[in-house]
Parts: structure tokens; sequence; C-alpha cells
């Protein structure tokens, strides 16, 4: 309260209207829109501080200790699948941090430009359009890390939360529900990185300001939203992982070129100014994104030209119809037993993550408010172009996934650079895009359906689509669904149809989310810190040895280590190799005429013969489309060739040219560290 005096308030006083004041912010926070973002921020900033990710590191747990408990791991278990986690990205960024965060890492074979290919941070003006990375420029490493973990998910909601706002206004809680609903997918939670999360929270994003910036009537915000767009633009762009970019761009797409046809007409006349910043938007992102690809040239040629994955093509047809509509069984993808049995090798369906995908409700809601559409067409010649080129997208990519010789159109769409187990994103986003749509759609009270009888008939006909489904998962996966996980599959589709057709939107929500949350809550291990790395007895003995001898080169026998060396600042010949460096492997490649086993993105260690009684030559072993394997005499001349001086092995070396120069001992793991004489 103010204390007032003849002369008026006196100095100290608090202004008469401040608590007022405060009272009304914080009753517009609470009602307003910002109370969700305030709160994923919060819950954002406390996991950072307490250094807490869902990373899978803790798999080295196992691998080092066998059954010795983790103190670190506080809930869930690692998941060993996650590999392009925990062995790739996680220890990139390790590495990166170990080297003082250059774009070009020496210590990854001849030096890797790390700005191509992998998602990891490092010093260049285009780390600005990767956002996510920013932190380790400025916070410790593992508070970074965790940041970077959370900061995604984060980023998902609010893109999700903000569209649904500015298509169906002032529907915050279902705003909430829905974008949750898409971060707790199976799909986004099996592939959670960057490459995967990146494409929809920036596909989303671009579509909320883009409906903003055509609404828009004050010019300078009108630039602002130009400005904005033409970021996202470029961070999307950026992401450079084509078989996720590519889906969610025409999904994007889609829903655009509706909503421009909704505010203009057909064949507006003359253009809106609008589109005159829309279109300068597009150009800035096109000269940031080729400017990138300039300055980087020889790297992106190499991606381009590689056997892996440059040449990886993919034709129309021939995709898992069952698949296609199997969100509803994700449930058995938690475990790993049940998970084990759900595989279709020849259709790409070989792990947790390939089997994944969303819970698609959209297509089970196509008559309705296909019927609806018509009805607004009849009678007021009023057509919904969102929703009906959304839906048109959504026919289009099954359409790919199913019918053969569209080939020409693949290449029309860039498609045939998507194998189809990745198409799912697009149709992921689709299907979330159209459910907000089909809300817009259903909330307007002119759109009327059939009574409830109606509704319950259809809703118990789509009971007995996924009953048919369910029944074809049981008897194909023997053991991927029990009876209980049977029941449950049955569920959520019917009851948020009908309940999405009753008009009781944020209940619908409420049944997609709480089934999404139960098939993923399992996938992720909360994980503190990484230590299991950074502190673990191999690290500190590789960072000794590099102290006394710095610039030495290393190689790794030992799969499961192969980034360690490059991990704690020292030069390696093993490692994950984001793109082909053919100066490093060329001349024993062409002799043992194995080019094309080299000539990819691939983890990379070596395997030394034992037989001081024969010499071998240096050839390549590629066992996997990622992997490759170089067999090599630890006396040859490739190594030496090589610069190498340091060997990690799992087992012993008697060589005259090898002294053993340390061993690390583990309760389920020894490794040896030999030195060329």
């Amino acid at each position: 309260m103010a204390v007032t005096t003849a002369d008026g308030p006196l100095p100290f006083a608090t202004p008469p209207d401040a608590g007022d004041r405060v009272a009304r912010l914080g009753h517009a926070l609470v009602r307003g829109i910002w109370l969700f973002p305030a709160l994923l921020t919060v819950l954002l900033t406390l996991l950072t501080v307490l250094e807490i990710s869902g990373s899978s590191i803790g798999v080295y747990r196992s691998m080092f200790h066998g059954s010795q408990p983790d103190t670190h791991l506080l809930v869930n278990e690692p998941q060993p699948i996650r590999s392009d986690e925990w062995m790739v990205n996680t220890q990139l960024t390790i590495a990166q941090d170990a080297a003082g965060y250059p774009r070009i890492n020496p210590n990854l074979g001849q030096g890797a430009d790390v700005s191509v290919v992998l998602d990891v941070p490092y010093k260049d003006w285009s780390a600005a359009f990767r956002p996510h990375n920013l932190a380790f420029l400025v916070l410790p490493l593992d508070n970074a890390l965790a940041f970077k973990w959370w900061v995604m998910a984060v980023l998902l909601v609010l893109s999700g939360y903000f569209f649904v706002l500015v298509l169906v206004p002032g529907q915050r809680w279902l705003a909430a529900g829905l974008s949750l609903t898409l971060l707790f997918s199976p799909f986004v939670q099996w592939w959670y990185q960057y490459i995967t999360v990146g494409p929809l929270h920036y596909a989303l994003f671009i579509a909320t300001v883009f409906v903003l910036l055509l609404r828009s009537t004050r010019p300078l915000v009108t630039v602002a939203w130009a400005a904005l767009l033409a970021y996202l633009l470029t961070c999307f762009a950026l992401v450079l992982y084509p078989p996720f970019q590519i889906p969610c761009a025409l999904a994007l797409a889609a829903f655009c070129a509706g909503h421009l046809v909704e505010r203009y007409g057909v064949r507006p006349a003359p253009l809106p100014r609008h589109l005159g910043l829309v279109a300068a938007s597009l150009v800035v992102a096109g000269v940031l994104a080729g400017l990138f690809v300039a300055t980087r040239l020889d790297a992106v040629n190499a991606v381009l030209h590689s056997a892996y994955p440059g040449q990886r093509l993919t034709y129309s047809g021939g995709f898992d119809l069952a698949h296609l509509f199997s969100g509803h069984t994700s449930l058995g993808l938690e475990s790993s037993r049940s998970a084990a049995q759900y595989t279709i090798p020849e259709k790409g369906l070989t792990n947790q993550s390939e089997n994944s995908n969303f819970l698609l409700l959209l297509p089970y809601l196509a008559v309705p408010y296909l019927y609806l559409l018509y009805l607004s067409y009849r009678g007021r010649r009023v057509v919904d172009w969102p929703l009906l080129l959304v839906t048109g997208g959504f026919v289009g990519a099954l359409a790919w996934l199913f019918v053969s010789h569209l080939d020409a159109w693949g290449r029309l769409l860039f498609l045939d650079r998507v194998p189809h187990t990745r198409l799912l994103i697009g149709v992921g986003l689709l299907n979330f895009i159209g459910l907000v749509l089909v809300v817009r759609l259903l909330r307007d009270r002119r759109s009327v359906l059939p009574g409830r009888t109606v509704v319950v008939g259809y809703t118990l006909a789509l009971l007995l689509v996924q009953a048919l489904l369910s029944l074809h998962v049981v008897r194909a996966f023997p053991g991927f669904l029990g009876p209980g996980g049977f029941v449950l599959s049955l569920v959520p589709v019917p009851l948020a149809a009908y309940l999405t057709l009753r008009r009781r939107f944020s209940w619908a929500t409420s049944v997609l989310l709480a089934f999404s949350v139960a098939s993923t809550v399992l996938i992720h291990p909360l994980y503190r810190g990484t230590a299991i790395l950074t502190q673990t007895p191999l690290s500190r003995a590789i960072r000794a040895i590099s102290a006394d001898d710095p610039g030495a080169r290393w190689a790794s026998e030992v799969g499961i280590v192969q980034n360690f060396a490059a991990m704690n600042g020292a030069p390696s010949l093993s490692g994950v190799f984001a793109y082909p460096q053919a100066g490093l492997w060329r001349d024993a490649a062409a002799q043992a005429q194995q080019e094309y086993v080299v000539n990819r993105y691939a983890h990379v260690w070596f395997t030394f013969d034992r037989n001081p009684a024969v010499m071998v030559g240096t050839t390549f072993t590629l066992t996997a489309a990622d992997h490759f394997l170089v067999n090599t005499e630890p006396c040859g001349p490739f190594l030496r060739q090589n610069r190498v001086t340091y060997l990690v092995t799992g087992t012993e070396i008697n060589e005259s040219c090898l002294k053993l120069r340390a061993t690390i001992r583990y309760p389920a793991a020894t490794f040896l560290i030999y030195e060329f004489w």
C-alpha cells in the first residue's frame, strides 16, 4: 500500500497501482497462453542445472562393469539400439569439447568437417542456425548436454502448441495436450535426435509464422515475421538429413498452399504484397544455405557421391499396410524381448526404431470430415483448402508407399531419397496438422454431423478395424502383444475418434496423450552427467599418454571404444567418419579393389593379424551399410604410413614392433594399449 502525505507519496512508497499490476500480470499468466511455455522453461532449467539427460551412454556401465549398479542412472534402462545417440552424437560432442569446438576436428581421421552430417557443436557462423547446440559454447559440458536433450523436446512441444493456437484460438489446454502427444509419439521417441525432432519443430514453427505473416497488418511487424521466417527456413535447410527433411517439407508445402488459397483465392489478382516478403524470406534462406554448401563443398560432394548414404535410392510401392496402421500396438516395442518378435527385414523393419510409428487418427476420421467438407461445399460453396490439401498430401504419401511405378513422381519430389520407414515422419506430421484442422472444422457450429447413434455405430466399426489389425499382429508376430497389450491396443483410436466427433476435444486429446506416454515412458533413461565416458579409467589413460606424446595417432580394435581416442583429444584412425575420407584409405582400398567399401559414412575400427608367420595385406570388410573393418598387419606398412603410434586392443598382440604401454582392467572387460617402438 502506498504511504501518502499532504505533499504526495513518500519517495520510498510503492506506486498506488503496482500491486494491482502484479496481480493482473499473474492472473494473465495463469489464464493466458504463456503459462505452459513458462512451465516448460522452468523444467528445462531445472534438468539442465541437475545435468540430467535421456542419453543411453549408461550402456557402458554394463559393458565395463557387468551387473554392478550405476549410481548415475536415475530411471529406466539405457537402450543399446539407440547407438546413433550414445555412440555417435554424444561421443563426438565430447570429442568436440576436448578439441575446443573446431569446425574441422583434426582428431577425426585426416580432419573432418563436423558441420556436415553430424549433429555436434562447433564454432562457425552457421552454428547460429543450430541453436540447440549453442549452449556448449557457454555452459560446462554436462549441463550443455542436458540442455540440448531437453530443449529439442521443448521446441517441438512449443511449435505444436503455437500452431494449434493460431488455428484454434483460445484452446490452450487442447494445444498443450496435442503438442505433448506429438512429442510422446513412438516414432519421435525411438528416433529422438535432432535430425528427427528438428524437421518437425521447424516445419510447425514455419507454418505458424507463415500464417501470422499473412495475417499481419502492421508493416514493421510483418517485416519482423518475414525475418523470423527466413531464419527458420535456414535452420530447416541446415538440418542436413534429407530422408526426414523431404517428407516434412512436402507436408509443410501442402498446408501452406492450402492456407494461401483459403486466404487469397485460387487466382489472386493482384498478388498480395505479403507474398513478396515470403518470397524474400525464401531467397535469403536459399542464399544462406548456398553459402553454407559453398564453404564446405568438398565434404558435401563426398557425401553426395558416397555409396552410403549418397547413392541410397527408394522406389514406390511394397510397404507393409498393417505396419502403417501399427501405432496402436506400440506398447510392445518398449520390451526388447517382445520387440524382437516384430521384424520384417525385407520391409526395412528390423529394430525398435525402424518399427516405430505414429498413432494415426486422421485416416479414421476421414469419412466424417470429408462428408462435412462435401456438405460445406454443396450448401455454402466453401472449401476448406488447408484440410483438403493436407488430405491430398496424406493420400499421396500412401500412394508412394503402396503403388508401384510412381518413380517419375518420386524423382520430381525427391521421394526416391527417402526410405519408406523414414517417410512415416511426413505421414505423422500430416496427421498432426490434419487433426488440428479437423478440430477447427468441427468447432464451426455449421458443421453438423448425424446424431449420436450414427457416431456410436461408426466408432464400433473403427473398433472392429482395430481388432482385425491387432489380431494380424498377434498371429504374424507371436509374443509381440500379450493379452493385456491386445486389449489396450483396441482402446485409443475408437475412443479418441468418438470423443472428437462428439466435440469433446480435450478428452480425445487426453486419450491420445495417455496412450502415447504409456507407449514411450520406458524408452529413455534419466541419466546424470557423462562420467561413464569422460572419467572412466580408459579415458584417463588415453589422456595421460596423449599428454606425454601430443599429436600421436591412435587406432582401436574394439568397436565399442572406436571413438575414445578422439573423445579424449587424441588423433584417431578409428571412429565414426561422417563422410568418406578418400585420402585415408585410397591406396590400400584400390590395391584390394575395395573402393566401394570405404566410400561411405561409417563406423571404422581395426582387426590386427596375430600370426607372426604370415604377413597380410590391408583389406576392408563391410559388416553393415555403415560399418567397415580395416584388416591389417600391426607391424605392416599401412599403420606406419598413417603415423599410428598407439593401438587399443582387447586381447594380447605378440609383435616385435609393439610394446605394452598400459593395461586397463574392468570387472567385465580388459583393454590393452600398445605403443610402436
